[in-house]
């Protein structure tokens, strides 16, 4: 498959912070079309580093990422800011205005297009207002659009952050530990909707999960991260007591416990 064909294609990325030991080294992961990835790995390993790095919110020391064919490793900033648009990016910790609507909170991922000063203002295309209460529809939030996110509960904001990804109009979702504040019932239906609109809208996604049963469930593929390297990239069948143990080291007692049995 050529690099265009690749939504996203990271080789040989190297990370390193300060002159310290690198946080990455020499990552190489190829999604393709509709491709959903789960990475997993023990903390430190470097998974959300990983995907900071992708958006370039971290600097790669040396490697390339190229976007659907375009290197974004080098390109200056306004191109940059261009090409982030087809990123959809859901942190870990929501990164939401908490004293700001949901609605408000939604409509701040079409910053990239509707521009800074506009944003601020308030000042949002109707159509973009049609599509965000579209979203909000899908992801379960109807009703919601005048609440304040610092009032909503830990799945309600997470369902805020994929919606306001999604109106990026993104090519490739990069998902930081989705579930990791979340109880077991909410963690499966905050998976379940990420999966079902990527296959609903055909994006490839990288999804960065702390609990290896829920990667395995969603995910088809699994990409295992130690120290910085992947150590395992296969298909989420082939997670046996072996390649945990690859991939979590000493942390992976017996396997049974990571795989949730």
């Amino acid at each position: 498959m050529s690099e265009a064909q690749h939504p996203l294609r990271i080789q040989e990325l190297v990370v390193r912070y300060g002159w310290g030991e690198s946080v990455i080294s020499g990552v190489s992961i190829a999604l393709d079309p509709k491709e959903i990835v789960g990475l997993i790995g023990a903390s430190g390993a470097g998974k959300s580093t990983l995907l900071r790095a992708v958006q370039r919110l971290v600097e790669p020391e040396s490697g390339q990422i190229f976007l659907n064919g375009v290197e974004l490793t080098g390109l200056p900033p306004r191109e940059l800011r261009g090409a982030r648009r087809r990123l959809g990016m859901i942190f870990q910790e929501h990164a939401l205005i908490g004293r700001l609507s949901v609605m408000e909170n939604v409509l701040a991922g079409t910053l990239g297009r509707t521009g800074f000063w506009r944003s601020v203002r308030r000042r949002f295309d109707p159509e973009d207002v049609q599509e965000a209460f579209g979203l909000l529809e899908r992801v379960g939030l109807t009703g919601f659009e005048d609440s304040r996110c610092d009032e909503l509960s830990g799945g309600e904001k997470q369902r805020v952050g994929i919606a306001r990804a999604l109106i990026q109009h993104p090519d490739v979702l990069l998902v930081d530990e989705p579930t990791a504040s979340l109880d077991p019932a909410t963690s499966v239906r905050i998976m379940s909707l990420i999966t079902e609109i990527c296959l609903e809208r055909g994006l490839a996604a990288l999804i960065n999960l702390h609990d290896v049963p829920l990667a395995r469930r969603f995910c088809p593929r699994i990409v295992g991260l130690l120290d910085g390297q992947v150590v395992f990239d296969g298909p989420a069948s082939a997670l046996d007591d072996a390649v945990l143990q690859r991939v979590y080291g000493d942390e992976a007692v017996g396997g049974d416990e990571i795989l949730g049995h």
